[in-house]
């Protein structure tokens, strides 16, 4: 937060975009943090020197008959 400037109340950050490689695995984000977007994040810049991502595990599985599961088309 400190090396971009954000405060301790934009810390947590909204994924505008990501990468995705053929096994799923995600190298570089792009986020917004208030009114700031920083471009070309790896997971070691947004998850710090702790190296854990709390809401990782948070989310679980979810089935493709969930009714919470939707697509947004514009």
């Amino acid at each position: 937060m400190e090396r971009y400037d954000i405060s301790e109340e934009d810390s947590h950050g909204k994924v505008l975009w990501h990468s995705l490689d053929e096994n799923g695995r995600i190298d570089i984000y792009d986020m917004r943090f208030g009114d700031t977007i920083i471009r070309n994040l790896t997971e070691s810049d947004i998850l710090g020197e702790e190296g854990t991502h709390g809401k990782r595990d948070e989310h679980g599985i979810q089935k493709a008959t969930d009714p919470k599961r939707r697509r947004k088309c514009k």
